[in-house]
């Protein structure tokens, strides 16, 4: 566009001075005319003629002529000029569109950020608001081009709803552009009532919804049906637009039905009404004011115009229950065998067969069916039998109807092999739960049942006891809490509870490492450092045992020797020591085999192995000898400097390195190496305003603080902690359980971390069985939580690595390096890594997947999409919360879930918290 403006400009300046430059013409002359006036009278004939001076004048008009012209050329390119210099200079700005205004409260409304001249760099963040609800913006960009003047503007338009009738203010901020940081000016919102379209009318006065029970008062663990009912005047309403947003806590609710559609006539108006039920209870006694319940719906607003309707249009609006006021009973004195069960049930007992062979196995089978309080059992009472009866450990399996919360049945199978003939007993069984009907606690019985074992060929004998036999499904051992107690893993169990103050201190965990990597690492420990201890030790070895090693070690010596008899005065008896030295040392090279040599076996025996050598040699000897016997005691006086060039003269192999790898050097300890080999190698890581917001009340602020650490280091479990604790104030329980299990994972052993867990089950709605088991702490979970996922790996290593030094310690024993407790000392090494090992590796197995570096745990009800869009035409498939799942991809926003069956799919980042990352 500026070329376009830049040549119309050449091209204006350009025909102006053409017309500025352009020569005079002069004037042709036209014929002459002459007048009767002229015939009569020459001399006026003559004052017609043209004359010099009016050729001038005539000049002189043309240039004025010219100069008018040009003036409209002048003043349109000025402005084009003007045009270019306003386009170069329009600045870039960031605003909300409208600035100010009102917002009708809990009314879905429109704001636009509006990017002139730029567009945002990334994915904008918006300042949190407290009471206005932002929704996912959508983007439109538009380029005009008005009196020359190019504008280009982008939009993002948010859908915000008001939830408080206050003031709004949405605070300044700084947003990234593609032209640098730009700052966003501040704006305010007033909230009134809002009424439908132009009816005038509130929501409240064309719609309601209530949440209906049949009485306020319930016995503490009674199930009682809820039935939510939306009414709306039907000539407004269109659909719903969202599903029941109610927070029930402290009560355990069944999920809600399908939506039931019908009409009813009220007060002359025909209503559109809908209804959804369910069912809950509370288990903890007291009188409680139960959240209200919000539901978004969408209503007809007609518009008019020239008066008769033409164009309709949606709002969508939100409607709301009241609180729910309940009263809850404490139950009456229970008796001893009571199991906490409150409802009505039923218990049958089934053995099959009841005459069987000895050896055959009896399968004795109890089942409990009814409706009542199941997240609060905990399992079936206990059996006796004769101690002729080899017990295999039952195993519980428990089935809901129709994905029910409180319908359901509870089987219990237990298997008796018989050691003996004989007839035997099986008792009864008692039940004892509360029935609600009558208010009153009642026991169910159960028939015994006689089983005749008949004789067997060869029937199996079974150690005895020195009692009876009693066995049961692990019991739960009691609530974290005095007054409370876990639920069972189908659903959590509210209790009365707070949580705790938050961490000052940083206080990091380790985060688990991949299988490969843990492999790899353990295979180097358990290999490679013994492999460098047998080396060096086989190495030493050869050295030791080089034929050649004492030859070299005399050649050195008699340089050692020839360098003092330098310094050696006249005294002969210094000179003698250093004579029979070098003698002594001279014999060890070459290995003369004899105490006193003389010459000629000196010569004999250097000449076997140096013919040029032995006469220098010989001759040094048999001087030597004569300077220390002979009466005279004279010594050359170039002996010393002959003697340094016979040395120099012989030539010695240095240690041949590879001769370590032969086997005399690699297997002097056979045996010990044999008795290792049978052993298994085992194959298989913040904010100084928080806490003062924290203390003020000020959650949301800490929340926004500690997220902001928390994702800096992650692995810091304090960090998760608080963050739990800001989430939990604010009623979220659901995601703060999610971080404190993160915290849990990284630090199981704390009490912070094992107080926070089933605090955060009971009151989420979330119940992984995993997580009820590790807050519970019973069997194989009190172990595996005795250390974090991280820690046991690490002990894998060191399990390794203390193998890898029992077997250098008999490596060591077999060099004869130590003394001979290195034997046993090495096998209770090496037996206290299997026992670490095993420990570790079992725990490992507990953790299962929440023990991998890239698990993460669905703290909402989501969707699982087999592509990462939210495109209507794929597969979906619902997502609970409280699942745990291992993310192999990630994906714009989008994250691929694992899950321990094999099933994939992909899910909203936002729904999942990462445990270590």
């Amino acid at each position: 566009m500026r070329k376009f403006v830049h040549r119309i400009w050449a091209y204006l300046v350009g025909a102006q001075s053409r017309c500025a430059l352009r020569p005079a013409v002069p004037h042709a002359k036209l014929p002459e005319r002459v007048t009767l006036n002229e015939v009569k009278n020459p001399a006026a004939r003559e004052s017609n003629a043209p004359r010099e001076d009016d050729g001038i004048l005539r000049h002189a008009q043309d240039d004025k002529l010219q100069r008018r012209r040009s003036a409209p050329v002048l003043f349109f390119a000025s402005l084009l000029a003007a045009l270019i210099v306003g386009t170069t200079l329009h600045a870039q700005t960031v605003r909300w569109d409208p600035p100010s205004g009102q917002l009708g409260y809990n009314q879905v409304s429109e704001l636009t950020l509006v990017f002139e001249e730029c567009e945002p760099d990334g994915a904008p963040q918006t300042p949190q608001v407290d009471g206005l609800v932002f929704g996912r913006p959508s983007q439109s960009s538009e380029t005009s081009m008005v009196n020359f003047k190019v504008s280009r503007r982008f939009t993002l338009t948010y859908p915000v709803r008001p939830s408080k009738r206050s003031t709004i203010t949405i605070p300044a901020f700084t947003i990234q552009t593609d032209k640098g940081a730009l700052r966003v000016a501040s704006a305010s919102y007033s909230v009134g009532d809002a009424t439908v379209g132009n009816s005038g009318l509130s929501v409240a006065d064309i719609s309601s919804a209530k949440i209906n029970v049949p009485k306020n008062t319930f016995w503490a663990g009674e199930v009682f049906p809820l039935a939510y009912e939306l009414s709306v005047i039907r000539r407004y309403f269109h659909s719903p637009a969202s599903a029941i947003d109610w927070q029930p806590a402290p009560l355990v609710i069944e999920e809600w039905s399908k939506p039931e559609p019908s009409e009813a006539m009220v007060r002359g108006e025909r209503r559109f009404v809908v209804t959804q039920t369910s069912r809950a209870y509370a288990k903890q006694p007291g009188s409680f004011t139960i959240k209200s319940a919000q539901q978004l719906v969408n209503l007809n607003v007609a518009t008019s115009g020239f008066g008769f309707p033409f164009q309709q249009a949606v709002e969508q609006r939100v409607i709301t229950t009241d609180p729910l006021e309940l009263t809850i009973r404490p139950l009456p004195p229970a008796p001893g065998d009571f199991s906490g069960a409150v409802g009505n049930f039923a218990l049958v007992s089934k053995v099959v067969p009841t005459a069987p062979a000895g050896g055959e196995p009896v399968t004795w089978t109890l089942e409990l069916t009814g409706v009542g309080n199941w997240p609060d059992l905990s399992g079936l009472p206990q059996r006796e039998v004769s101690n002729d009866f080899s017990v295999v450990q039952p195993k519980s399996k428990r089935t809901m109807k129709d994905n029910s919360l409180f319908e359901g049945a509870l089987t219990e199978d237990v298997v008796l092999v018989p050691n003996k003939a004989g007839s035997y007993r099986l008792g009864s069984v008692k039940f004892t739960y509360f029935d609600t009907a009558s208010g009153t606690y009642k026991t169910i019985t159960t028939e015994p049942v006689t089983v005749t074992v008949g004789p067997a060929a060869a029937a199996p004998v079974a150690p005895q006891p020195s009692g009876p036999v009693q066995f049961s499904l692990p019991q739960p051992g009691g609530a974290v809490t005095p007054g409370l107690k876990l639920p069972e893993p189908v659903a959590p169990v509210p209790p009365e509870n707070l949580p705790r103050d938050p961490i000052a201190e940083s206080r990091r965990g380790f985060a688990p490492m991949t299988t490969d990597r843990l492999v790899v690492i353990s295979l180097l420990s358990s290999v490679l450092c013994p492999l460098l201890v047998w080396l060096t030790l086989a190495a030493l070895r050869s050295r030791a045992l080089d034929p050649q090693r004492r030859r070299r070690e005399s050649r050195a010596a008699l340089a050692g020797v020839l360098d003092r008899m330098r310094t050696v005065g006249p005294d002969s008896t210094a000179r003698n020591a250093q004579l029979r030295l070098w003698q002594r040392h001279a014999a060890a090279l070459w290995e003369i085999p004899h105490a006193a040599p003389g010459a000629p076996l000196v010569s004999g025996t250097i000449a076997a192995r140096n013919k040029d050598a032995a006469p220098a040699w010989s001759a040094l000897w048999a001087e030597a000898d004569r300077a220390q016997h002979s009466r005279d005691a004279a010594l050359p006086a170039d002996w010393p400097l002959r003697a340094e060039g016979a040395l120099q003269a012989v030539r010695i192999p240095g240690w041949p390195v590879f001769s370590l790898f032969a086997p005399r050097h690699l297997f002097p300890f056979l045996v010990a190496l044999l008795v290792l080999s049978v052993l298994v190698v085992p194959s298989s890581a913040r904010a100084a305003d928080a806490p003062a917001d924290y203390r003020a009340a000020r959650f949301t602020a800490a929340e926004i603080t500690w997220r902001k650490a928390a994702a800096a280091a992650p692995r810091d479990w304090a960090l998760r902690h608080n963050l739990g604790l800001a989430l939990a104030q604010q009623d979220r329980w659901a995601e703060a359980t999610a971080h404190w299990t993160a915290a849990f994972l990284l630090a199981p052993s704390d009490a912070v971390t094992r107080a926070d867990l089933p605090l955060g089950l009971q009151r989420s709605g979330m119940a992984p069985p995993e997580l009820v088991e590790f807050s519970r702490g019973e069997g194989r979970y009190a172990l595996a939580r005795a250390a974090s996922p991280g820690t046991w790996q690490l002990a894998l290593v060191a399990a390794a690595l203390a193998i890898a030094a029992a077997l250098a310690l008999l490596l060591l024993k077999g060099y004869s390096r130590v003394g001979p407790w290195a034997t046993p000392a090495a096998l209770l090494i090496v037996l206290l890594a299997i026992v670490l090992a095993a420990a570790a590796t079992f725990s490992l197995r507990t953790y299962g997947p929440l023990a991998h570096p890239d698990a993460v745990l669905v703290w909402r009800t989501s969707t699982l999409r087999s592509l990462p869009t939210e495109a209507d035409t794929q597969k979906i498939s619902a997502l609970s919360a409280g699942s745990i799942a291992v993310v192999d991809k990630t994906f714009l926003g989008w994250s691929r879930l694992n899950f321990p069956t094999g099933q994939t799919g992909w899910a909203r980042t936002d729904d999942l918290v990462a445990l270590y990352r």
